[in-house]
């Protein structure tokens, strides 16, 4: 068997980056090296790596975890014809089925599939940073020392001999009186995608000045949304967060906030909404207060942002995160403003379009009971059908907007007294 100290030094580098001692360039550096030579070895401290801090990297930098994907499947292609040669020369080579497992491995990461047997040490090292976290917001430098990680590379490290650890207080460092090489290009082009992010965070953040994000939590939400790569990236920063109290309601109130200002509706938000409601059960209530807030603000707010608003609510009502009802506060025809029917409109039909009549007929009929306040809804409800929807366009014959229609009509009928049987 081969030794266990390079598996044991990978392992505690690993936790490490976890406890954000090191940056994830330093791992992505070393898997970069791990699928350059792809022996058996090799094989086994990626599949280390993944199992140890897999999600967390995932988390802090998906892009990066894209291209290493497409680096594997591209280095298992080439394995058969590097085998049969590596075995002529007897050089050891990772066979078939390791390689296999370690492409779902990692095929898994990039899908946000948790293992059961890895559900365990993601509840430990959950559990002991946030033991770190808080050791670090006792520090001097507080909450800003939660971000105090060496950004050290793997080149770096190679070349302490030649220009010494920058990273290390009062180490001699030779830094740009090194020539730069064909090998320092490497470096180079990492500096110019740092500083790209860099300028990609300061255009988000004088985006954020724009949107009136005027606190620090409303401001790191912001660019959250704004620069995730999809909504799993998304959930995990704002969870990562760690908002405390009331400040996590921020988070929704952001959420709306730009799902309203988008030029068409993302339905990105809705997904994001309902992984944070998941998450944390008292998230719908704020959603819902959020959306009662915005029936309040239809005689300032513009079409458009009605619109987006609209589907965001069918949207996580369509999912059954929130209630049909909380569209009772909006639900006076008297006094609806224009931008009121066309929020209603806009919700309504987005059910019709997505559902089925049988979907919608439990819908309707539930949004209220048959007290005072239910009947009232229904009511208000039949009302508007008829006001507004009997003519819509997409209401053809034989569509399913038709029966969809149909079947809420039906549904929202009350019969208030029974009928006197004849005697």
């Amino acid at each position: 068997g081969y030794s266990k100290e390079g598996p044991n030094l990978l392992l505690i580098l690993s936790f490490l980056y976890n406890f954000q001692v090191v940056h994830c360039t330093l791992i992505y550096d070393i898997v970069r090296d791990l699928i350059k030579s792809f022996r058996e070895v090799d094989v086994e401290l990626l599949l280390l790596i993944l199992r140890t801090c897999g999600f967390q990297l995932r988390s802090d930098d998906p892009s990066a975890l894209k291209d290493i994907v497409l680096l594997v499947q591209e280095r298992a292609l080439k394995a058969t014809d590097d085998q049969s040669k590596r075995e002529e020369i007897g050089a050891p080579y990772a066979g078939s089925a390791r390689i296999s497992f370690m492409i779902d491995a990692i095929t898994d990461l990039k899908n946000n599939k948790k293992r059961k047997r890895d559900e365990g040490l993601l509840e430990k090292t959950a559990k002991f940073r946030k033991f770190v976290g808080r050791m670090k917001s006792a520090t001097p430098l507080g909450r800003a020392s939660a971000d105090s990680c060496m950004r050290i590379t793997l080149q770096d490290i190679i070349d302490i001999e030649v220009k010494g650890r920058w990273w290390k207080v009062g180490a001699s460092f030779i830094g740009n009186q090194f020539h730069a090489d064909a090998d320092d290009m490497d470096a180079v082009n990492k500096q110019s995608a740092s500083k790209a992010k860099g300028l990609k965070e300061n255009k988000l953040l004088k985006l954020a000045a724009k949107q009136h994000m005027n606190t620090d939590i409303r401001r790191s939400v912001f660019c959250i949304l704004m620069g995730s790569s999809d909504c799993d990236d998304a959930f995990e920063k704002l969870v990562r967060l760690n908002l405390k109290g009331k400040q996590d309601r921020e988070i929704v109130r952001v959420l709306v906030h730009c799902c309203g200002q988008e030029k068409s509706y993302n339905p990105f938000y809705a997904f994001v909404a309902i992984r944070l409601c998941e998450f944390q059960s008292n998230t719908k209530f704020t959603l819902q207060l959020s959306f009662w807030d915005v029936f309040k603000q239809f005689d300032e707010i513009k079409a458009r942002k009605a619109a987006n608003l609209a589907k965001l609510l069918s949207h996580l009502v369509r999912e059954n995160i929130l209630s049909f009802r909380v569209v009772s506060k909006v639900l006076d025809l008297e006094v609806l403003p224009e931008n009121g029917v066309i929020f209603l409109t806009m919700f309504v039909c987005n059910i019709f379009e997505n559902c089925d009549p049988i979907f919608v007929g439990h819908l309707f009929g539930g949004s209220g009971s048959m007290d005072t306040e239910g009947i009232a809804l229904r009511e208000s409800l039949s009302v508007f059908l008829l006001q507004y929807l009997k003519g819509h366009p997409s209401n053809a014959k034989k569509s399913q907007f038709r029966a969809c229609y149909k079947a809420a009509v039906k549904a929202c009928e009350v019969d208030i007294f029974e009928p006197v049987k004849q005697r």
